[in-house]
Order: C-alpha cells, then structure tokens, then sequence
C-alpha cells in the first residue's frame, strides 16, 4: 500500500514541475497582450479620457497613424532576425518620402514611377548598408546610422530644409485619408505587408535560413549557408519596406517633410523589441512586432488625451525601448541556458 502511495505522489511530482515552465512560457508569451488589454480598458474608464478614448473614431485614427511605424517596424525585425541592427529606417523613409513627392510633384513623372522610384531609393540604401556589413565587415550600428547621417544630409542639400506641399497627386493622398469599408486605406496596406512578412519569416526555407544566421553565424556557414549573403539581402528587404512607409507617410501626410524620417527609428526598434518578448519570445516575429506597436501607440494616445505634455511620447518610446531590449534579453539568456 505505501508502495502504491509512494509511486503516486512519485508520478505527481514530476507533472506538477513541468506545469511551473509551462506556466511561465504561456505568460512570457501572452503578458504584453494582457497589458495591452488592461492598459485600454483603464484609459476606456478613466474619466479624462472615457469620454474620447474608446471611440471608434480615436481608433481609427491611431490605427491610421501608426501605418507608416508599423511598416517601420516589420522593416526592422529583417537584419535583427539576422542579428543586425538597423538604425537608418527612418532616414529611409523620409528619403522615399522626398523622392517620391519630388518626382511626383516637380518633376510630374506618372505616379506609378515616382512611387517606384521612392521605394528603389530605399532599396539602395538598404543594399549599401548591407554591403557595408556584411562584405565590409562595418559593424551594423557604424554602418547604419553613419548611411543614415549621410541620407539626412543629402535630403536636407536637396530639399533646403523646405517642406514639399503642393502638387502631390490626390490619387495618392486618397490613399492616406481614405477608407475602405470603415478601415483607412493604409490600415489595409499594412495588414498586407504583415501577411507577406510574416509568411516569408515562418513559412519559407528563406525565412529560417535568416533565423538560423541570427542564431549561429558559424553553425549557418558550416551547414552551407551563404551568410553575406543573408545578411545583405535582410538589409535591401528592410530598405524595400522603408521605401513603402516612406510612400505611406506622403499619402497620409499629404506633404513631405525634410525633417522627420529620423523619428521613426526609435519607435520602430521599440516595437520590434517589445514584440520579441511576447508571442515567440527571444524570437523578433510579425504578431509581437504589430502588438509592440499597438501597445507603445495607444499608450501614448491615452496620455496624450489625459493631458500629458509633448515630452511623453519621446520619453515613453526610449523607456519601451530599454526595458523591451532587457526582457528580450533575460529571456534570450534563460533560453540558451536551458538548452
């Protein structure tokens, strides 16, 4: 009889430790979702707020809004998930946005064309980055924002600091004001771009070839894996995105401004972060990424509506960034040290 009991209570043990893991690997995935959840529902209810926060015109206009970071920062999780940072996406993006509304508006080329044009000046930037990197050896940071000051310095030579606001074709700032069955246009833009991404990610031998770089550079290049390569081409699809949001910052914008791409690298690399610790936690993914932007965004909404001052949002981004970087990072640590 106590043989029994003793191999009952010995089964019992083992089931109960491995509920404690499971436990914490379902928080670590579903706790900036909770947030998330919990932050909107006080805003909903808190009484400078409850009356604006939790209409349907306020999320639209968030949700519209924060297109161009969203694609930002899908554009980021590219050379993270190959262990490289990207610090000029936002240069990128003010770049296309220029280009696109210069060629558009001053040179009258079809729109098709300056729209391709905005996002090959993307491209290419994308692609001298990561020629730097990854055949040069520059470290990303150095590479990054050394192209991201040097874009800053040529819009600024070009545009002499003016802001481009006339001539920009309606049909292209339809686009950024419009909606389509009660969604912004650009809404639909980006849930596009996340489908792509996510499946190239997931889905595609090209996709775990990046993971696997990111990973182990060694272990990639033992198994075959061409990893300059890799990384160059996680560089130019970054700068292909960068080019996109530039187009969709003109459309919603309607004018384009000298003066701020730059701001768009902080958020970015804040969601991208705050996105590896939730969902695939240690790992950058689409779903994480798009929740990091809801959650920084609406955030900074609520703040804002309840009175907060200019200095909040800048102030909120580099918070999310540090504690993102430091969670991914524990998690990252704890992982490793398991296996």
């Amino acid at each position: 009889m106590a043989t029994n009991r003793e191999a009952t209570v010995g089964s019992a043990a083992p089931a109960t430790l491995r509920r404690g893991p499971e436990l914490l690997a379902q928080l670590e995935k579903y706790a900036l979702a909770v947030l998330f959840a919990a932050l909107c529902l006080f805003f909903a209810v808190y009484g400078q707020t409850a009356e604006t926060f939790p209409t349907l015109a306020n999320f639209r206009n968030v949700l519209g809004s924060q297109s161009v970071i969203a694609v930002a920062a899908l554009a980021s999780i590219l050379p993270l998930t190959c262990g490289k940072f990207d610090l000029s996406v936002g240069a990128m993006i003010g770049l296309s946005s220029i280009v696109t509304g210069s060629a558009a508006a001053t040179h009258e080329l079809p729109l098709a064309v300056a729209v391709s044009l905005g996002v090959l000046s993307g491209a290419v930037v994308g692609l001298l980055n990561g020629w730097l990197v990854a055949y040069r050896d520059v470290n990303a940071l150095i590479a990054t924002l050394g192209t991201s000051t040097v874009v800053a310095g040529l819009i600024s030579l070009y545009t002499e600091n003016q802001v481009l606001s006339t001539g920009i074709p309606e049909a292209l700032t339809n686009v950024g004001s419009g909606q389509w069955l009660g969604v912004p246009r650009t809404l639909w833009a980006l849930v596009f771009i996340s489908v792509l991404v996510y499946y190239l990610l997931r889905h595609t031998p090209y996709g775990r070839y990046l993971a696997s770089v990111g990973s182990s550079p060694t272990s990639a290049r033992l198994v075959g894996l061409d990893v300059s390569r890799m990384v160059l081409s996680s560089f130019v699809l970054s700068g292909v995105l960068c080019g996109i949001a530039g187009v969709l910052l003109l459309a919603r914008a309607g004018t384009a401004n000298p003066l701020v791409g730059p701001g768009f690298t902080l958020p970015a690399l804040s969601a991208a972060f705050l996105g590896a610790t939730a969902i695939k936690p240690g790992t950058f993914n689409v779903v994480g990424t798009l929740l990091g932007v809801l959650f920084v965004a609406f955030s900074v909404n609520g703040l804002v509506l309840a009175g907060a001052a200019d200095w909040v949002e800048p102030t909120f981004n580099g918070v999310a960034l540090l504690v993102a970087v430091a969670v991914s990072t524990a998690i990252s640590q704890r992982r490793s040290g398991k296996a």
